[in-house]
């Protein structure tokens, strides 16, 4: 594993990373992880009153993961990113593609990047690289010699964005990277995105929303149609955009997150994985 040095160690992180919850560490408790502090689990433990799918919610998302990864390898995807990649938490993206597929992860979180810096296999067999980044900054982003050479721009990229633009509440700067990252891939790349959406449980993701709120986390849940547009003219493939827990997992190989069944009310997100053709629109 290649890995970038972080903006700060843990150690030299300061109090307040830890007496305030992070969205990353709070995802963590909802999996079962234990890397956490007593602010996450708090916070964890205020969203599991007001709703109690979120748990289920969560493990729905990471099962995506699974399903689009070998979607893509089904096309023949052989270079992967991972935007806002969030702790590791086996498997993660480089345990369920070939040792020698390249696989870039990037996020803004300083304690994200410390753990993956000691958590994340190092060294050869795995091609992985670690990268502080925030897709806000897109197009800077993609310039950084360490994603220019990790990939051979000439052949596609599939790109994971699962659970991440929600943490994103500024619509038009979301709007703007999205198109970005879309202009940016080689025709044949692929693109994975879930996101939370109030349309599948209108009151309880507004009371998840207060909650994450009154711990002092911003999320941004969106429509069907402003998920979609992230998209732009790529085509859809399997189910289209629909609900996560409704992606149908027919013929693919997942192996370890598959969930207990979930209705689109107990995982209320859109799931989406589209591919960039001669013909897409950006």
């Amino acid at each position: 594993m290649t890995t970038i040095p972080c903006p700060v160690g843990l150690e030299e992180l300061g109090p307040d990373h830890f007496a305030f919850p992070r969205a990353p560490r709070v995802y963590e408790v909802l999996l079962g992880g234990t890397e956490t502090y007593q602010c996450d689990r708090d916070t964890a433990l205020d969203l599991y009153m007001a709703a109690p799918w979120v748990m289920l919610a969560a493990r729905t998302n990471r099962w995506f993961t699974e399903v689009a990864t070998d979607t893509v390898l089904r096309r023949g995807a052989r270079q992967f990113l991972d935007l806002g990649c969030g702790l590791p938490n086996r498997p993660d993206l480089h345990h369920l593609v070939p040792r020698d597929c390249p696989v870039v992860y990037i996020d803004r979180d300083p304690g994200v990047l410390a753990h993956a810096k000691s958590r994340l296999d190092p060294g050869p067999p795995y091609a992985t690289t670690v990268l502080a980044g925030d897709l806000l900054d897109m197009e800077e982003l993609l310039r950084a010699p360490e994603v220019t050479g990790s990939f051979d721009l000439a052949q596609p990229i599939a790109v994971t964005v699962h659970d991440v633009l929600p943490w994103n509440t500024d619509d038009t700067a979301v709007t703007d990277a999205m198109a970005a990252l879309r202009a940016w891939l080689p025709v044949g790349s692929t693109l994975s995105i879930t996101h939370l959406t109030a349309e599948l449980n209108p009151r309880q993701v507004s009371e998840v929303v207060s909650v994450y709120e009154h711990h002092g986390i911003g999320v941004r849940p969106r429509s069907r149609a402003e998920i979609g547009a992230f998209f732009g003219g790529f085509a859809h493939l399997g189910d289209g955009l629909a609900a996560v827990s409704r992606w149908s997992a027919h013929g693919t190989n997942v192996r370890h997150f598959t969930p207990y069944p979930a209705s689109a009310s107990d995982a209320p997100a859109f799931a989406g994985i589209a591919v960039k053709t001669d013909h897409s629109r950006r």
